[in-house]
């Protein structure tokens, strides 16, 4: 028994500087199997509108939140309408920090808009992507249809009244 644990006591230590030496290794390659980029990786974190949002009014602005920071001047959006031509976004785009907006013209038709982004984060690796946001129909309320009511009132009361003044003029005679 004594000489046994003689031998596993020889051998014990290389085992024990094999298996650090294998923790080691792979300890040190690890990083470069993740690759670089997903460091850096600046995915878009939330936006305002939501994605896949549907909205009953258009948007003013369209702002976009990162989880690097952004490299000032890098930024382009660009909000192509439902016919994936139209363009509705302004020029001025602000940057500030992790987020960045930019301000809409009137949008035009109900649809799906998509937006669409890149830039530098502050380590220089490029990103993009794309959101969507629908725009539905507006709901049109009885409001919404009270000149066209009021219209055809004053129309057929003008009628009604000429009619009733053409029969009580040929009668008074």
């Amino acid at each position: 028994m004594i000489e046994v644990l003689r031998v596993v006591d020889a051998r014990l230590p290389r085992a024990v500087l094999a298996m650090v030496g294998v923790v080691l290794v792979a300890g040190l390659l690890l990083p470069l199997s993740t690759g670089s980029a997903a460091a850096h990786d600046n995915m878009l974190l939330g936006s305002d509108p939501a994605p896949s949002a549907t909205l009953s009014s258009p948007p003013a602005r369209i702002t976009l939140s990162f989880r690097w920071r952004v490299k000032p001047g890098s930024a382009s959006v660009t909000v192509l309408g439902p016919d994936g031509v139209s363009q509705w976004q302004q020029s001025k785009i602000d940057e500030l920090d992790r987020t960045v907006g930019i301000g809409l013209r009137q949008l035009g038709p109900a649809g799906r808009y998509a937006v669409h982004y890149r830039g530098l984060s502050m380590h220089n690796q490029p990103f993009q992507g794309t959101m969507e946001f629908v725009l539905a129909e507006p709901n049109r309320s009885a409001g919404d249809h009270l000149p066209l009511t009021w219209i055809a009132a004053v129309v057929l009361l003008t009628a009604t009244a000429t009619a009733t003044g053409v029969r009580l003029g040929c009668t008074g005679r």
